[in-house]
């Protein structure tokens, strides 16, 4: 009986990462078609404004919110396994009204700063962006809040819903308004940025500002949504449930008092995490200019010809300000091309850490420890089983992924290096949500630090010799430093004596039989001279590399059996498993 409901939950539990990982992979897919022709529509310049107001705010998204999501679903989770409703609601309201209040003076210092923040950044033309999308960081306060309580309930289908709607808006406002500014007739007799009545701005520069701002205002839009969409799922549900239980109230003060113990050390981890990225974005722009011979390896984005060189010649750039701009467009380049694909692989990992926390605190609550070692067990390997492909295939055919979507392949060495890291983010990801589950919370902190403290001097010291691929390097280095980490304190507190010939080396073994055969058809196939020859058509080049990635993806399930990379345990854990794992015994891919 015991072992029939460890099973029940912990499919419980899979199926609600898979719901999450569904959610997540249609939201990437819209944040795909957002951000592609987004790039190609206001260009690598644009995308440096766009995502330094985007990384801004999530800098002060995560310090208003980000722990709360987690120790939300944790509480909610606890109360629920002892069938405590009350409570449950309680934790509900009290959070609701705090991140109310956490979420309106975050949306306040960007609205009333912006020109600030752009001068912290050193990159002109940010601030509309950043005033574009203050009011986001209260909307997704709230949000948090509905997201939390769901899933600590293991009810994943909300958020789901509300970041599907989310991604739609981001897309259809932010291309809309992107399209319309970008299509504003260029008159260098106004005498200000822009006129509304006539459509006209004054320079090349001035419309990709505008355009970057409007495409910013999309994710604004999509909070809000999001948010009304959550608020009315829970009345209509709040409604039905009328909760029986008899359980004594807690005060609003102890259960605040929780919620600040348990969110704190996570939103550090998160803060370091998030300060790295934007430590990243100063490092990348300020570095670079510290050594302008640097910047004659992308001559090819600023040559004659070019939209940038257009703008150098309306603006008259010159000296230090053309080289700010130039960091600015590169970084543009990395943000926008290069880490839009390294996220797009990472959504069901994303899921796993989502669904894993209240999965794991509730079976600890039960005092089960063999259910939660089975869990984190799960997680881990199905982590590694989807990062490692991921990671060797973007890598190898890193030039033909960024033709595929965009109209070049200029930030192919950056993303070559940056799509290793896909493993050591992915363990960390779901590290962090099995060490938070399991009370140690201050652990991903600590190691956060220290990875976040080597990714700093790293970018300090070799992004001016290295120029924009030193940023991914000391990406992958800090990911790993913490992975290593996490997972030390994992066997620690966690007893659990991992196979890692299961969880590690069966998997990178078939990932890297697959990037040989990505690396031999890329070299005989897809060379660089072929992707760019004006003799073939586009859409057979681009035909031919999605077979190469079909190829890619159906070497790797035949290499993952092979070498025995899954368990029939694995199978089974899943929705149909047992089906499932009859077909592939039939096949003889499954012992």
């Amino acid at each position: 009986m015991e072992k029939n409901r460890q099973t029940t939950k912990q499919q419980t539990f899979i199926q609600g990462a898979l719901i999450l990982g569904v959610a997540n992979l249609i939201v990437k897919i819209i944040g795909a078609v957002f951000k592609i022709p987004l790039i190609n529509l206001i260009g690598d310049d644009g995308m440096g404004y766009f995502n330094i107001a985007y990384q801004i705010y999530t800098f002060m998204f995560i310090i208003a919110t980000a722990g709360f999501p987690i120790a939300i679903s944790k509480m909610v989770a606890e109360s629920m396994a002892r069938d405590d409703e009350r409570n449950a609601h309680r934790i509900f309201q009290t959070a609701f009204i705090f991140l109310a209040v956490i979420g309106f003076l975050g949306s306040a210092v960007l609205y009333f700063f912006p020109k600030q923040l752009e001068a912290l950044v050193a990159v002109p033309g940010s601030s509309k962006g950043i005033l574009a999308i203050s009011p986001a960081v209260f909307f997704v306060a709230m949000t948090s809040v509905y997201r939390g309580y769901f899933q600590g309930r293991q009810n994943m289908f909300p958020t789901a819903a509300s970041e599907v709607i989310e991604a739609t808006a981001k897309l259809l406002v932010g291309i809309g308004l992107a399209f319309f500014f970008m299509n504003m007739t260029v008159n260098g007799s106004l005498e200000t940025a822009i006129d509304w009545t006539t459509r006209q701005v004054q320079s090349t520069y001035d419309r990709t500002v505008f355009a970057s701002a409007g495409a910013i205002f999309g994710v604004t839009t999509g909070t809000f949504l999001s948010f009304a969409l959550l608020s009315c799922i829970f009345l209509a549900l709040r409604k039905r449930k009328k909760s029986q239980s008899l359980s004594l109230l807690r005060s609003r003060k102890s259960i605040l008092k929780e919620l600040i113990l348990i969110a704190i050390p996570i939103t550090i981890g998160a803060s370091v995490s998030s300060l790295t990225t934007l430590i990243d974005m100063g490092t990348i722009t300020r570095r670079l200019v510290t050594r302008p011979e640097v910047l004659a390896h992308y001559d090819f984005m600023f040559k004659e010809g070019t939209s940038f060189y257009q703008k150098v010649i309306e603006e008259g750039w010159t000296g230090l300000e053309l080289y700010k701009q130039q960091a600015a467009s590169l970084y543009g380049m990395y943000t926008g091309k290069a880490l839009t694909m390294f996220n797009l692989p990472l959504t069901l990992v994303v899921a796993l850490g989502m669904s894993v926390v209240p999965a794991i605190s509730a079976a600890l609550t039960r005092r089960n420890e063999t259910e939660s070692k089975a869990i984190t067990e799960s997680t881990i390997r199905i982590a590694m089983l989807f990062a490692a492909p991921c990671a060797f295939g973007m890598s190898v055919l890193s030039k033909e992924v960024l033709f595929l979507l965009f109209q070049d392949c200029n930030a192919k060495s950056v993303l070559a290096i940056l799509s290793i890291a896909i493993i050591p983010v992915a363990v960390v990801s779901v590290t962090n949500a099995i060490l938070q589950a399991y009370g140690k919370v201050y652990c991903p902190v600590i190691n956060m630090v220290i990875g976040g403290a080597v990714k700093v001097l790293f970018n300090f010291i070799f992004i001016p010799y290295l120029g924009i691929d030193g940023a991914p390097a000391g990406t992958f280095l800090c990911y790993l430093i913490i992975a290593v980490l996490n997972m030390r304190y994992i066997i620690k507190y966690a007893k659990i004596r991992f196979r890692w010939n299961a969880f590690i080396f069966k998997p990178v073994a078939a990932a890297v039989i697959m990037g040989a055969v990505g690396f031999v058809l890329s070299t005989f196939l897809t060379g660089e001279s072929f992707l760019l020859s004006a003799s073939v058509n586009i859409w057979s080049r681009r035909i031919l590399i999605a077979a190469e990635i079909v190829i890619c993806a159906l070497v790797y399930f035949l290499a993952v059996f092979t070498v025995r990379a899954i368990q029939r345990e694995d199978i089974l854990r899943l929705p149909k498993g047992e089906k499932l794992a009859s077909v592939l015994t039939k096949l003889k891919l499954l012992k």
